[in-house]
């Protein structure tokens, strides 16, 4: 075929476009594929009854959300560090119970796990779960796998960042055992956090409520990357007091309760101090209290009903008894948080 000069020259031209070496650009800017993440890509999902699960680092997961009740986690970890004390006395720690939990492999079994010094990353030699991974798929946390092969958590922020927490911080290389809800790795960018938006599998508010874009979500998880949203931890305190969460619950189900409790004038957690167990436990019922008066069709937030969001029709005044207890959550919690002023 013959090209004459003005067409080639044109030619040449385009070639040197600026589109066209953006467009080279980024392709010489992205790096090559890892055998990893071209694993992750393709990998084929299952089932809700029969989910894939895949083993993955603690270090591989990408938060869907900016932040996290660090009460929550300051009560496991403040858990951890009680147990360890008296270690020879306690046939089940609660961490590697947490583990197997979360591994789908239910409880620790008793006595495997109670020595001194054994971290999450490098469990006892004897540590033994009651069940096979993934026999109980339904306690194991979520995963959606994106563009690149990156794995971005949609479920278990607080269990996970725990367990990276733990130990004096030396489990981010932990493996555990995720399942993979949908695998969006051949969407580009764009179009993928529009998919996670559709199917409200992000929340881009952080501690403060304000709006965000995907771009400003944490790399990480871990107290550290995550902010710190205290109404989410309000909420989680008055699970099974106020609310409990249904069988089939909405994702993010607890920062619509605390999107509501946020505006609630009477529960301003700026003028609660949270070092006074008293103080923090008023407030916890105060705010079941608010969840219980609600009528089931009543919307909470974002079009939510208290109904979706299973509010109660009663207090539980004996989860909140267990709650406020010496050995109860809320103690470990504000004991790890004033153990910190110390640090």
């Amino acid at each position: 075929m013959h090209i004459t000069h003005t067409a080639s020259a044109l030619l040449l031209a385009l070639s040197f476009s600026p589109a066209a070496w953006a467009k080279d650009a980024a392709v010489a800017a992205a790096p090559a594929l890892s055998a990893r993440q071209q694993a992750l890509m393709a990998t084929v999902v299952g089932s809700a009854a029969h989910p894939r699960i895949l083993q993955v680092r603690l270090d591989e997961l990408h938060p869907t959300q900016p932040a996290i009740g660090h009460d929550q986690v300051y009560y496991k970890l403040g858990r951890y560090a009680a147990e360890e004390k008296h270690l020879a006395d306690i046939a089940k720690p609660k961490k590697f119970a947490d583990l197997c939990e979360a591994n789908g492999q239910g409880d620790v079994l008793p006595g495997t796990a109670n020595v001194v010094g054994a971290t999450l990353a490098a469990p006892p030699a004897s540590y033994r779960c009651k069940a096979a991974v993934g026999s109980r798929p339904g306690d194991m946390k979520s995963v959606v796998i994106g563009p690149r092969g990156t794995l971005y958590l949609t479920d278990g922020h607080h269990t996970f960042s725990t367990f990276r927490d733990a130990d004096g911080g030396r489990n981010h290389p932990l493996k555990v055992w995720v399942k993979v809800s949908d695998n969006f790795s051949a969407l580009g960018e764009t179009a993928f956090w529009a998919r996670m938006r559709e199917e409200n599998k992000v929340w881009l508010k952080n501690g403060q409520n304000q709006a965000i874009t995907p771009r400003q979500l944490p790399s990480a998880i871990g107290l550290k990357s995550l902010g710190n949203d205290p109404y989410r931890s309000l909420v989680y305190f008055t699970r099974g007091i106020g609310y409990e969460p249904p069988d089939k619950a909405t994702e993010f189900l607890e920062f619509y309760w605390a999107d509501w409790l946020r505006r609630k004038p009477g529960l301003n957690l700026e003028r609660v101090d949270l070092l006074d167990p008293a103080a923090y436990a008023s407030a916890i019922l105060r705010a079941a209290q608010a969840m219980v008066a609600l009528q089931p069709a009543e919307i909470v937030s974002g079009g939510k009903r208290a109904a979706d969001l299973g509010a109660r029709r009663d207090i539980n005044h004996e989860a909140f008894d267990e709650l406020t207890e010496d050995k109860g959550k809320l103690g470990y919690a504000i004991d790890y948080r004033k153990s910190l002023l110390h640090r």
